[in-house]
This record gives C-alpha cells, sequence and structure tokens, in this order.
C-alpha cells in the first residue's frame, strides 16, 4: 500500500479546493439535497436508514485501511479511537434517537453523503497507514495537546447540545420548538458550532493536509445549514432574538 506523498498531497488538495464552490453554494440557497429545509431531488427513503447507510462508510473505511496497512502508531490509534467515538454514535445511536420514525431524506442526500464519508475514510486511512511519520515526542507536542483539547471540548458541545434540543422537542410532543437554553442561548445553533470546532481540533492535532481538508469540508457543509436554521428560527417564531449569530459571535 504505497502512494508517494507529492500524489496524495495533489489528490487530497484538490480535494479540499472542491469545499470552497460547495460552501458558496449553500450559502446562495442551493440546496439539492434537501439539507436546507427543501425536500431534495430523488426518491425519499426512511431516515433512520438513510442515516445509518449514510454513516457506515466513515465508520468502516478509516479503520479498514488503516488496520489493513500494517503500520499501526500511538498517533494513529489515537486518532482512529476518536474517529470511532464520533462515527460509532452518529452511526448506531444517532439514528435511532433523534430520527423521527416518519422523517424522510432524499436519495440525493443519501449517495453524497456515502461518497464523501468514503473518500475521506480512505484517505484518512491511507494518510494513517502509510504517509503520517510522527515522531516520538508528538504527543506532547502544544498542536497535539491543543488539538485533542479541541476535539473533545468540540465533541461535548455537539453532543450536548443535539441531546438538549431532543429534550426539548419531547416535552413538544415532537414538534418543532424554538431552542433555547445553554448554550443556544449564545448562539443559533451551538450542535453545529460543536462540530465545526471537534473537527478542527483534528486537524491541528493531526497537524496534516487530510486534517485541514476535513475541516473545510465540515465548515462548507455546516456553515450554511447554521444560516439556515438562525434564519428559519427568526421566521417562525417572533420572539427569537434577532441578533443571535448563527454559529461563533461576532463571527457568523
Amino acid at each position: 500500500m504505497s502512494l508517494p506523498w507529492p500524489v496524495f498531497e495533489l489528490v487530497v488538495a484538490t480535494w479540499a479546493l472542491l469545499a470552497v464552490p460547495v460552501f458558496v453554494a449553500g450559502l446562495a440557497g442551493w440546496d439539492p439535497a434537501g439539507r436546507m429545509g427543501g425536500r431534495g431531488l430523488g426518491k425519499r427513503l426512511n431516515s433512520r436508514w438513510g442515516w445509518f447507510a449514510m454513516e457506515s462508510p466513515a465508520l468502516v473505511t478509516f479503520p479498514l485501511v488503516y488496520l489493513l496497512s500494517g503500520n499501526l502508531h500511538v498517533v494513529g490509534n489515537i486518532v482512529l479511537a476518536l474517529w470511532l467515538a464520533h462515527y460509532a454514535h452518529r452511526t448506531l445511536l444517532w439514528p435511532w434517537l433523534i430520527q423521527k420514525r416518519c422523517a424522510t431524506v432524499s436519495s440525493t442526500m443519501l449517495i453524497g453523503a456515502v461518497a464523501f464519508n468514503l473518500v475521506n475514510g480512505i484517505l484518512w486511512g491511507w494518510f494513517m497507514g502509510a504517509i503520517a511519520d510522527y515522531a516520538g515526542q508528538w504527543l506532547t507536542d502544544p498542536r497535539f495537546l491543543s488539538g485533542l483539547a479541541l476535539t473533545v471540548a468540540g465533541a461535548g458541545l455537539n453532543i450536548q447540545a443535539d441531546y438538549r434540543l431532543l429534550h426539548l422537542r419531547k416535552l413538544n410532543s415532537g414538534r418543532h420548538v424554538m431552542p433555547h437554553g445553554g448554550t443556544f442561548e449564545i448562539v443559533s445553533c451551538p450542535n453545529l458550532s460543536g462540530e465545526i470546532i471537534e473537527w478542527l481540533g483534528f486537524a491541528l492535532l493531526t497537524w496534516s493536509l487530510p486534517g485541514l481538508a476535513f475541516a473545510l469540508w465540515t465548515i462548507a457543509n455546516l456553515a450554511p445549514r447554521a444560516v439556515w436554521r438562525r434564519n428559519w428560527y427568526r421566521e417562525n417564531f417572533t420572539d427569537y432574538p434577532k441578533q443571535r449569530p448563527a454559529r461563533f459571535p461576532g463571527i457568523l
């Protein structure tokens, strides 16, 4: 399993640059997958099984490619453990706890998410198994330590906000609610903010081009969605704070 670094670098850099038009299109309101309120293109599928299918490739490909490389190392093992913690929750718990039984997703969203997770899982597995070469003192490097702290803090914020929103919906018999309390008093979508922080931390602790690419794609996917949600709250709840930012105070 070998791929010259310049070739791998070119592939990942190209992948990272593709996030830019996706970000711009999302802010402009282009939404063929239905991630920002529309129905999306294609056949409608049960959201629970659809979400499971969407996230499964990420849960499988990174560990499979990395483990098959035979080049296991401490940093790679830690990175894999963090990855599995995120995607095990998103694949094995999230669909069944959060998604409504009758909700649906578009086949366009399913196909796009499967392709996205396959690409990222393969790139990460290949990088950690065949490219990465961390010095022995990397575990005490400030970039690793601060990145690890950001990753854990971002994941915690993401999960706390998601389950806070779930609790509020249960109190309202599953209907849409105006989120309030905790970090929802600071930004409109702390769950999405947390996920951005998580993957920015991941990029920092790995100090890698795949990390940067994944962080850019996370921003490209989630920032427009946060703006849409903030605007939806403003339109549907007359008492929603008009000045509350979508993602980060003073930024967005």
